[in-house]
């Protein structure tokens, strides 16, 4: 079945409805009496735009005295092409934007809620890294004041063993001259006698000084009897003893004290080597902290950019559709109202054409 032969059907389905209406009860009739004749719907079509332009174009085939069956065809291809124009073309182009829409809103709302969470994650670890990097800071200026410590306490451990070497030095060559000083004491008193002439032994004396008090106690000695001078002797030999064991206890502590600063000294060394490998574990460690933090404030910064980039993105994306939205409405209002003024002309040509062209008629003219 072609085209023509279905708008022939159509033309004839509408003759056909308006004789079967011309054939109902008085109180119908009645009922429709009310509605708008033809006339007046055709004064009304005039009013609209599209509707003129359809009346204009009808006006045209009529002064052509173009058959009814023609002008028919004319109506039907209109509101055919208006149907497609609907369907095909207005309705898929609407189909296609609501799945570009879906499909890139979705996007955005992926891409929001991925910014979301990297902001989230990046500020989150900022804050532990933050945390972490005090720490290290206070731990690595801690270590670095008991490294000061350690070396001040080094320095004056040195400094005193210095001084102390110095005393002992002091003290020992003191000792010794005190100890060569009686054994001289004793050596020349042990040539002398009470009953025996000493002046030799005094003269050798009299060479050390004549303020030494060696040579003081030698003449005191000289004025001694037997008895006296042996306890005298007896004296400076136990003086001489007692100085001897002083000599070597002072020697013993110093070894003592010498091994006790080579102790310390050495733990110390220990204790800074520990210290100073534990400080540049915390250096190396905050080093790595100061890095992954620059890291995380890149991937805030990017995540707040990106989070701003698609938060406007989707708005933006919103608007258009929505705009999309409207205008696929308003067209397809204009083009329900379209084809219902092609329905109501073609009701009028099939049912009341002598109508139709006498208002035809008068536009021509």
């Amino acid at each position: 079945m072609n085209k023509s032969t279905l708008i022939a059907i159509f033309v004839l389905l509408n003759i056909a409805f308006a004789s079967n209406h011309g054939f109902m009860n008085k109180r119908a009739t009645i009922s429709h009496s009310s509605e708008p004749t033809a006339l007046a719907q055709l004064e009304e079509i005039s009013n609209n735009d599209f509707g003129r332009k359809i009346l204009d174009t009808i006006a045209l085939q009529v002064k052509n005295r173009s058959p009814i069956g023609d002008i028919a065809r004319m109506l039907a291809e209109i509101r055919q092409d208006l149907i497609l124009q609907e369907e095909e073309e207005a309705d898929t182009l609407h189909a296609a934007q609501e799945v570009e829409c879906e499909e890139e809103i979705t996007e955005f709302g992926r891409r929001i809620d991925a910014a979301q969470v990297a902001r989230d994650d990046a500020q989150t670890e900022i804050q532990l890294l933050q945390g972490e990097i005090a720490v290290l800071q206070n731990d690595i200026a801690s270590k670095a004041q008991q490294l000061q410590i350690i070396d001040a306490r080094d320095l004056a451990l040195r400094e005193q063993r210095e001084q102390d070497a110095f005393n002992f030095a002091a003290r020992q060559a003191a000792l010794q001259e005190v100890l060569d000083a009686i054994d001289l004491i004793l050596e020349k008193l042990g040539g002398m006698s009470p009953d025996s002439s000493n002046e030799a032994v005094l003269a050798q004396l009299n060479k050390l000084g004549r303020s030494n008090p060696i040579m003081a106690l030698a003449q005191l000695a000289s004025n001694f009897n037997a008895e006296s001078f042996r306890k005298i002797i007896e004296k400076l030999e136990a003086l001489r003893d007692s100085l001897e064991s002083t000599y070597s206890e002072n020697e013993s502590e110093e070894e003592r004290s010498i091994q006790e600063f080579e102790q310390t000294v050495g733990e110390l060394a220990v204790t800074r080597k520990n210290i100073a490998t534990a400080k540049a574990e915390s250096e190396g460690q905050l080093a790595q902290n100061e890095g992954a933090l620059a890291l995380q404030e890149n991937i805030l910064d990017e995540a707040v950019e990106e989070l701003a980039s698609s938060l406007a993105g989707k708005a933006n994306k919103e608007e258009v559709c929505a705009e999309w939205a409207a205008t696929w409405a308003r067209n397809k209002e204009v083009r329900t109202n379209e084809l219902n003024l092609i329905g109501q002309v073609q009701n009028i040509i099939a049912t009341k054409f002598d109508t139709a062209e006498s208002f035809l008629q008068k536009r021509i003219e």
